[in-house]
């Protein structure tokens, strides 16, 4: 019989901010800065970490910022875990189902929690995921995500600049009025390499014809082209088109891409940490997802080190069928806090960490030059 993790004496929230090599651009806004919020939870045996990974508010992927994550962890979520022991991932789902408030906020808490329990129970997180070992050795696909560009002569150097790495496919942003001619260029200049597109969101159901169009360029994938809560229009755009229509921003809840299922707005969706609140839901929606017949893939804010780690973790399940949105981190950012450093070990290929937990350990003087503000929890200080 397992045993339970020791009880938690500190939780550690250190509000972190490294820049991006260039402004990373979509539909609905442009950010220069990532902010990320690292949680550490602390016992007398060891250190679990989690990274709550919003973008600034100025971005459009969620109504989550960086403010609201950090109160949310500093009020709420922190002192809840002073003195917790924590024996299976059930106890932590039923521990994460207690905070109110921003899931990306939740995410960083439960994920930090599932690497405490990994390194107590001496296995990863990709184990606890229920991962085979054959699914695991055969390590994580990366594909690469190129945000809007000014022009497509940049678009399509910044793909080719990045191909030789070895992605496993590409995907780039797409909004109304730049669309087709950007997919027409890229099969043009690049021929059948594996290609999807998305939209943020950014079209309605009027915009129909311009989806028929790309259904003629041999795509992976539409993801989300619609807004969250469009699922009539995300729905009439599958039944209207063969390519796969992949929901992001809309598979929020276990509920919602039930729902969306069910009226057939999708035939992909898109897992991502953040968005949902952790690997506990991650894992529920993927097994949702499995039972019918819809495939997954894991995707990335981009999250700095921890949050794509535990995404590499993610991956390993069985129904995730196409490369990921996790990169290295030198592609997005001037720098990064985790060690060993977030790399391809393999052209397009990340290997997944054996060591216990996440099988990533954080870079304190790295943590220290990037860190904007910091609490401590103690018995003392969370009473």
């Amino acid at each position: 019989m397992m045993t339970a993790t020791s009880p938690i004496e500190r939780v550690v929230l250190t509000h972190l901010q490294i820049p991006l090599k260039e402004s990373f651009r979509i539909s609905g806004g442009e950010v220069a800065i990532k902010d990320a919020i690292l949680v550490a939870v602390e016992t007398s045996t060891g250190i679990g970490h989690g990274e709550s990974s919003p973008m600034a508010s100025s971005f459009g992927y969620s109504t989550d910022t960086p403010d609201g994550c950090w109160d949310d962890l500093r009020n709420t979520i922190a002192p809840s875990l002073i003195g917790r022991t924590v024996n299976s991932t059930a106890e932590i789902a039923a521990l994460a189902s207690t905070w109110t408030g921003s899931r990306f906020a939740a995410a960083g808490a439960e994920n930090a929690l599932w690497d405490l329990l990994g390194q107590a129970h001496h296995a990863t997180i990709a184990q606890m995921l229920g991962a085979i070992d054959e699914q695991i050795s055969l390590g994580v696909e990366s594909g690469l995500a190129v945000g809007l560009c000014a022009s497509i002569v940049e678009l399509l150097k910044t793909i080719e600049n990045h191909l030789a790495e070895g992605y496993r496919r590409v995907k780039i942003k797409i909004k109304p009025g730049s669309d087709v001619e950007l997919v027409r260029a890229v099969r043009q200049h690049f021929g059948e390499i594996p290609l999807m597109v998305d939209g943020n969101g950014a079209y309605t159901a009027a915009d129909i014809d311009v989806f028929r169009e790309l259904d003629e360029f041999d795509l992976l994938m539409l993801e989300q082209p619609m807004k969250a809560s469009d699922l009539d229009g995300l729905a009439r755009l599958q039944e209207a088109v063969s390519t796969p229509v992949c929901l992001d921003e809309t598979a929020e809840t276990l509920e919602l891409t039930a729902e969306a299922i069910r009226r057939k707005a999708c035939r992909i969706v898109n897992l991502k940490i953040q968005r949902v609140g952790g690997l506990g839901p991650a894992r529920a929606i993927h097994d949702l997802c499995y039972q019918q017949g819809i495939a997954c893939w894991v995707g990335s804010m981009p999250e700095l080190g921890l949050g794509q780690a535990h995404g590499i973790h993610l991956a390993t399940l069985a129904n995730c069928k196409y490369p990921t949105d996790i990169e290295p981190a030198a592609r997005w950012f001037v720098d990064d806090y985790v060690v060993p450093p977030l790399e391809l070990s393999a052209p397009g290929l990340f290997a997944v960490p054996t060591r216990p937990g996440l099988g990533f350990q954080i870079d304190a003087a790295k943590v220290r030059r990037y860190q904007v503000r910091r609490l401590d929890f103690t018995a003392r200080t969370a009473g």
